[in-house]
């Protein structure tokens, strides 16, 4: 190993051997951090959505955001209609439900995301969307990172809630119009925001997808095998694949493969059993950046001697080059994950996993 290698890792090491891995916001230089749901991660409102951002540029390289909005029902788009020139941004439904819209060339796909469902917004694509129930939360990852400085300019206020609540509970106004002014939109190119009002969201969705006979919770949702084009991975709907050579069962699923992710990341869900008997801890030392947002259960991340378990809705980053282990303190846990490059975590369990049908792992160990 290089000595410049090794002074990079100790130099990651340091501050995680000072520090506790927990924080109550993302840091402003790359090491190993773990946020509690809903802690105020530099939380700010526009309108009745509460935005917090417990990835950020500065925190992660620059290499992806991952942000969380919390609100209510409404009956306007969250957001005016636009595209981005250079940032893919990603779509993950944690709870609730809201309606996501991606018009690209002359088709326009629409689809109703419940809890566990994906979509994908690539460049140069028009997408727009609509919160609809009372609490509901959108996980969105956007890549290259730094994407949060759009959100800070369009603030309505900063804010810390006491209680950690989700977000105001009040009637605030949500109309995604009161941004449309000429000088505002101007601004916005500077954060590769390009409005697009001509574009009018279509309402004739089917069984909460568009274009009629679109494949959603009612068969497989095939990835595509190029990228630059919209799609959408219904809830344990997507490829399944089983790995049971890591001490424990794990099922990957993944929403963002090195193609579509265009090499830049990858992104989806890993369900994780305990340990099987006797089995020994497996220690992991990525190339590149990961991130977690546990989803159901518990899982214990360890790194350099200190142990966070993290529940639902806990954030986690592990730089690359940090060593790290986890393993499920529940029955079942999963886990949505954000790999940076193509060497991630879920490469390296695909390479030794199966192809599986099933969203949970068997019913007796290997």
């Amino acid at each position: 190993m290089h000595h410049s290698t090794v002074l990079s890792v100790l130099s990651l090491l340091a501050p995680a051997a000072q520090a506790s891995l927990w924080v109550d916001r993302a840091p402003s230089y790359v090491r190993p951090y773990a946020i509690e749901h809903y802690a105020n991660a530099n939380a700010l409102t526009i309108g009745s959505q509460t935005y917090r951002f417990p990835v950020t540029g500065p925190s992660s390289g620059n290499r992806f955001t991952m942000l969380m909005t919390n609100a209510p029902q409404s009956g306007d788009l969250g957001v005016l209609p636009h595209i981005h020139e250079q940032h893919h941004e990603n779509f993950f439904c944690y709870k609730g439900r809201f309606q996501l819209w991606a018009h690209k060339g002359n088709d326009t796909e629409a689809r109703l995301l419940t809890a566990g469902d994906y979509g994908s917004v690539p460049v140069d694509t028009t997408h727009t969307f609509q919160i609809l129930d009372p609490d509901t939360e959108m996980v969105g990852v956007v890549a290259p990172g730094s994407f949060e400085d759009l959100f800070y300019f369009l603030a309505t206020q900063n804010v810390s809630y006491e209680t950690q609540t989700p977000y105001t509970p009040a009637n605030l106004s949500d109309d995604a119009g009161s941004g449309s002014s000429a000088d505002i939109i101007t601004q916005l190119v500077s954060f590769d925001v390009h409005a697009a009002l001509n574009f009018t969201p279509p309402r004739d969705l089917v069984n909460g997808s568009r274009p009629a006979g679109a494949i959603w919770h009612d068969d497989i949702n095939e990835i595509p095998s190029s990228s630059g084009s919209p799609y959408f991975v219904a809830s344990n709907w997507g490829p399944k694949y089983l790995n049971n050579v890591t001490g424990a069962y794990q099922v990957v699923q993944p929403f963002v493969t090195p193609t579509t992710g265009e090499g830049n990341f990858t992104q989806g869900t890993i369900t994780l059993g305990r340990r099987f008997l006797n089995a020994s801890r497996q220690t992991w030392n990525l190339t590149d950046h990961l991130a977690l947002n546990i989803l159901e259960g518990a899982v214990d991340l360890t790194i350099a001697n200190e142990t966070a378990t993290l529940l639902a809705g806990d954030v986690a980053f592990v730089p690359g080059g940090i060593p790290f282990s986890y393993d499920s303190r529940a029955a079942f846990s999963k886990f949505l994950y954000v790999s940076a490059g193509v060497k991630g975590l879920d490469q390296q369990l695909l390479a030794d996993a199966a192809e599986w049908s099933w969203p949970v792992f068997p019913t007796t160990s290997p």
